[in-house]
């Protein structure tokens, strides 16, 4: 299996923890998809997610993750698996080589419009995108995302020492 790993996910050191077969194939593009913070959060927050877009300029940068078939069942966390899904899509790596991967989009139910993002979440999904090496335009459109700070600062003196 491929997947197409965005946000948290591009982190395939940590990937590694829940999928010890996870190996990272380097920078990929999914076209027709835009990138956005629309996954309600059970913090009250938005999370990230990719939704199809009409917009024929549409990208989403992340990078492409082999991982064994059979460690699938390593993504049924109950946690998340009834708000996401494993969705079928065409990816592009650096070099225009195609992919048949999969990617993690929010299930409708769980998409919300009136969240944001909590600050620390904004600055780990850019650190991200930078240590994955996702092109700087990419990386600036994310940067000029709307988000808010979070009113719990215990978890977010905490969440940002992660960082």
């Amino acid at each position: 299996m491929i997947l197409f790993a965005y946000a948290g996910n591009m982190n395939v050191e940590k990937f590694v923890q829940t999928v010890p077969s996870a190996r990272n194939l380097g920078v990929a593009k999914l076209p027709g998809y835009s990138f956005v913070f629309n996954s309600a959060g059970e913090d009250e927050s938005a999370k990230a997610n990719v939704v199809k877009s009409f917009d024929p300029d549409a990208i989403v940068w992340g990078v492409l993750v082999e991982l064994l078939d059979e460690e699938r069942s390593n993504f049924h966390d109950p946690l998340w698996s009834s708000t996401l899904k494993l969705e079928p899509v065409l990816c592009f790596d650096l070099n225009d080589n195609i992919y048949h991967a999969e990617v993690f989009v929010t299930q409708p139910h769980a998409i919300t419009t009136h969240l944001l993002p909590y600050d620390w979440y904004h600055n780990k999904i850019l650190k991200l995108a930078i240590d994955a090496r996702l092109p700087q335009s990419y990386i600036s459109q994310i940067a000029l995302m709307p988000y808010k700070i979070d009113p719990d600062e215990i978890r977010r003196q905490r969440r940002l020492k992660r960082l």
